[in-house]
């Protein structure tokens, strides 16, 4: 063994000596055991409701059921049972357009061009502003001048695409 290896050898030694250390003596890492939220003191790895051994300072009139009626619970927004003045919850899902292929290249828009294969907003933009540039698309070596549109990409494009 050279110098280096003994140097590795011993550190990892010590390495492994202070890893058993802190993981079998009876200290423990710090942790929180109580904190505040508002005016509502929680204690740590108790049942919920349940009051800590906190002064009466910490937590004025500190009782179970004023801590647990302060906790208000999520509904569920498919239920139909709703609180007086609680709003219904809706679901607001952005709506894909139904795009039928094959597209008409030189009449699409932003979102129907998005809704090819391989084409997102940047690029469906980079066709139609090279389409209002330099006219409509005759061919595929025209949409192949497109910045982003290349060999491979303008093959799994062509058979979603029809040119007018």
């Amino acid at each position: 063994m050279n110098a280096s290896e003994k140097r590795i050898l011993k550190l990892a030694i010590i390495l492994f000596t202070i890893g058993l250390i802190i993981r079998y003596l009876p200290w423990g890492l710090p942790s929180i055991e109580t904190f505040e939220v508002g005016e509502s003191v929680f204690v740590a790895n108790s049942s919920p409701g349940a009051v800590p051994n906190a002064s009466s300072d910490a937590v004025p009139n500190a009782s179970t059921d004023t801590i647990v009626n302060k906790i208000k619970p999520i509904a569920n927004p498919d239920s139909e049972v709703r609180q007086e003045g609680q709003v219904p919850f809706e679901h607001h899902r952005k709506v894909k357009k139904k795009v039928t292929l094959p597209l008409h290249i030189n009449t699409a828009g932003v979102d129907d061009l998005c809704a090819l294969k391989g084409v997102g907003p940047k690029l469906a933009e980079k066709i139609i502003e090279h389409r209002n540039a330099f006219g409509p698309f005759k061919s595929p070596s025209d949409l192949k001048k497109v910045h982003g549109i290349g060999k491979k990409k303008l093959e799994n494009l062509l058979h979603s695409i029809i040119f007018d």
